[in-house]
């Protein structure tokens, strides 16, 4: 047992107060000598005294925060061990549609994907997530947990005000790094959301085929675009040295041995939808180990003090007459 407020102890001795006090009933009478000896009343005032030490020693002993040792558990679910890669780049900023919808400004598109990512989260409580953010490099978010609030944390910061490039090649090679350093379980995937692309050097495309095929993960790629830009399942025919960025990218993607699969969403529906499918396809059998907390005996402990406090308000209130 481990006490997080120890120096709450140093109150200890008042817990000795209620037999140092004397009872103003004592001091009412003229002469105390004159009633007559009563031995069950003094027993019961000494029984009262015992029972209030206790119950400020146990306040004392609340205040001081014991806590049982924390231990390992193995957790086992449905679900993956995966990381969103965000763009942070301004265009995020950026509604769907870019312009207004019905006199209002449309969702832009940072926010819808705060919200949506946050509602696939919350949907399965048996992942473990880790989370990037990219814009002219990587910015790590939060390691691969099971810890929600972590990774709300992460996600809202991910999604925050965005700077003004993309760099996707920085932003998978970091998230990949973030598989070693925990056991693999279940399946393993990497999903990437940005509003665009850029161009890869052979240098990183080396790294990043090394990288996923070599620990073996999903790629799934959703597309946040705009109206005017193009589709990277366009069939239009594009000289090679002519490609657009989005469309290379998504060859580059489709030539690695992994399975992978992109999306595009030009609006938040759509952006669900591909969230909902992801959810559909990454559940396997996952487990790991996860970190339980202590027992708080402060609890208890105040639960015991007000039964005490209790006791000793109905004692307080018997008359005999």
């Amino acid at each position: 047992m481990t006490l997080l407020h120890p120096w709450f102890l140093l109150l200890c001795p008042l817990a000795a107060a209620s037999f140092l006090l004397h009872s103003r009933h004592g001091q009412a009478c003229a002469w105390i000598e004159m009633v007559p000896a009563d031995a069950l009343s003094q027993t019961v005032g000494k029984v009262m005294k015992s029972l209030t030490a206790l119950l400020l020693l146990c306040l004392i002993l609340a205040l001081s925060g014991p806590q049982g040792q924390s231990h390992q558990a193995q957790k086992v679910g449905k679900g993956a061990q995966s990381v969103f890669v965000i763009d942070r780049s301004v265009s995020m900023d950026h509604p769907f549609a870019g312009q207004a919808v019905n006199g209002r400004a449309a969702e832009i598109k940072s926010a819808a994907a705060r919200r949506l990512i946050t509602a696939f989260i919350d949907a399965r409580p048996d992942d473990m997530m880790g989370v990037v953010g990219f814009t002219n490099s990587a910015l790590y978010g939060m390691k691969i947990t099971s810890n929600r609030d972590a990774i709300h944390a992460a996600i809202n910061a991910a999604t925050g005000p965005a700077l003004n490039q993309t760099n996707i090649g920085a932003g998978i090679t970091e998230a990949v790094t973030l598989f070693d350093k925990i056991q693999s379980t279940g399946s393993r995937a990497v999903i990437l959301l940005s509003d665009g692309a850029g161009k890869l050097s052979p240098r990183v495309k080396y790294k990043i085929t090394q990288q996923l095929v070599g620990k073996k993960l999903n790629l799934y790629w959703i597309v946040l675009r705009e109206p005017d830009d193009i589709s990277i399942f366009s069939k239009r025919e594009y000289a090679d040295d002519h490609l657009p960025e989005a469309i290379a990218l998504d060859h580059f993607f489709k030539s690695l041995k992994i399975k992978y699969k992109a999306f595009e969403a030009d609006n938040a529906t759509a952006l669900e939808s591909a969230l909902r499918e992801i959810d559909a396809k990454e559940k396997n059998v996952i487990q790991y180990a996860v970190m339980l907390p202590g027992r708080d005996y402060g609890r208890d402990l105040i639960v015991i003090s007000l039964c005490l406090g209790l006791l000793i308000l109905l004692i307080k209130n018997i008359r005999i007459y």
